[in-house]
């Protein structure tokens, strides 16, 4: 099959899904979800082992250990129920997510866009970033920088979905002056940090993540030194009941004049997003080798 047929099959395949998932109470939904998320690792031998490897450092155990493999596997059934969420992302009004997401820390945003030169807004892939983006972006125009997907017509198509919800995706290829010109705004603009060694395609440094030195990128101390605009870390965290607690940090200031400054603003970065994940740690969805070496990490 070409690439382009196989590119318009995914879109189709998408459309269908996404419409029987708007079309069915979530409920019903969500245990249908943990079944795929059980159903795709134990089948998906590769992105199996990368979370493993990954969870093995979090957690501070062998890649062997049963904790680990739970882990792994809850991470799944997480990412399963993000993708129907998603799905059912359009039809979702501001009311929904109004009563989907309490935010703790508004007056954290509040405080950093007081200062009227936007707010760069630091996460990772955990919980349900989207959902979380829509609650805020209500109050505070969005504008993320997210990777390009292989698929371009169902990127195009979620580009849309989110464009209604007040929320403005933005691809790394020459994203520099468009989200300079929304911080000018007053605007937030959004980050994901989690991209392990995929970093070294943009400026980086090295920072302990879960005492392990792996690279992060320094996209997020750059703006703020080229902008004087805050970073506010945040994550968007899954309760039982389905319904999410969007935590956001105090914020972050940049000395445009501090030596090494880059250096520390993204180590504390990194601090503050381990923090996150080492109290819900099967809430990453980490598919991504985050760490080129982890200790005493075997494949399984």
């Amino acid at each position: 099959m070409s690439r382009r047929a196989l590119h318009g099959a995914g879109y189709w395949l998408w459309r269908i899904a996404a419409a029987v998932a708007q079309g069915l109470p979530i409920a019903v939904l969500y245990p249908v979800a943990v079944a795929f998320g059980d159903i795709a690792y134990l089948t998906w031998g590769t992105k199996r082992r990368i979370a493993k490897r990954n969870f093995a450092v979090v957690l501070g155990r062998p890649v062997t250990d049963r904790e680990v493999s739970r882990t792994a596997r809850r991470s799944f059934r997480n990412f399963a129920k993000y993708l129907v969420e998603i799905m059912r992302f359009p039809k979702l009004r501001t009311e929904d997510f109004d009563r989907l997401v309490v935010i703790d820390g508004m007056e954290h945003l509040q405080q950093a866009r007081a200062k009227g030169r936007g707010v760069i807004f630091v996460s990772i892939h955990f919980g349900n970033f989207e959902l979380g983006g829509a609650r805020v972006a209500g109050e505070i125009p969005l504008n993320v920088i997210a990777d390009d997907l292989t698929n371009q017509r169902v990127m195009d198509l979620l580009i849309g979905h989110r464009a209604h919800k007040g929320i403005n995706i933005h691809s790394p290829t020459g994203a520099a002056r468009k989200v300079l010109q929304a911080l000018r705004r007053n605007e937030m603009v959004g980050l994901m940090m989690d991209l392990g060694p995929r970093a070294l395609a943009f400026e980086n440094v090295q920072a302990p993540f879960f005492g392990v030195t792996t690279r992060f990128p320094t996209v997020a101390a750059d703006l703020a030194r080229v902008s004087g605009a805050p970073i506010v870390v945040a994550a968007v965290v899954r309760q039982k009941d389905n319904t999410f607690r969007g935590i956001a940090h105090p914020p972050i200031f940049v000395d445009r004049r501090a030596d090494r400054e880059i250096h520390r603003v993204t180590a504390l970065v990194a601090e503050h997003l381990e923090g996150f994940v080492r109290q819900w740690p099967d809430q990453w969805y980490i598919f991504r080798p985050m760490w080129a070496h982890e200790p005493g990490a075997r494949p399984s």
